[in-house]
């Protein structure tokens, strides 16, 4: 299963245009006790997959890296001899390619972003399922949660759960 999970502000932002996550850290939106489903779906995930800069993003947080022990892909448009640590590869490949292996070595396979692998993703017919958790912010401009998406698929929804907090999350599949 293929499957792009991410928070997204109401206008649809998973970033600040200069790609900044910081309004996600707000307060509001943590509830004690309450992760949001993200450990056990962390725990069902294979691969973790992102894009370049975002993977630049994640590794320049303060701390390790987030998904120690899962095998980690960022895909690259330039061909990089960067060094990685661990479970972490750089691909120059197609997330086409990539993703249709994964998907016949039967692997559980999460989508951290961003809007341009998601987009890619998204238009390939790569993308199984998504899990969206809306925050209760409009940030009025930022990166889309598909940049440049160009295709028309249909989804339907297998489940909503609210949060008291303000926070609604949809599970959708591909129909």
């Amino acid at each position: 299963m293929i499957t792009l999970y991410t928070a997204v502000t109401l206008d649809g932002y998973i970033a600040t245009t200069d790609g900044n996550v910081d309004f996600l850290e707000n307060p509001r939106y943590q509830l004690p006790d309450e992760d949001y489903g993200y450990a056990g779906f962390y725990e069902g995930i294979d691969v973790v997959t992102m894009g370049y800069n975002t993977y630049k993003q994640v590794i320049n947080f303060e701390g390790e890296y987030p998904y120690q022990g899962k095998h980690s892909i960022v895909f690259s448009r330039a061909d990089t001899t960067e060094a990685t640590e661990g479970d972490i590869q750089i691909t120059t490949e197609s997330e086409n390619t990539v993703i249709q292996r994964l998907k016949r070595e039967n692997k559980n396979v999460w989508i951290i972003g961003g809007g341009a692998t998601n987009a890619r993703m998204h238009q390939s017919g790569l993308v199984d399922r998504m899990i969206l958790t809306y925050l209760p912010i409009t940030l009025g401009a930022g990166i889309p949660l598909f940049r440049e998406n160009k295709a028309s698929l249909e989804w339907k929804n297998v489940g909503t759960r609210t949060f008291s907090n303000g926070l609604v999350q949809i599970t959708l599949e591909r129909r």
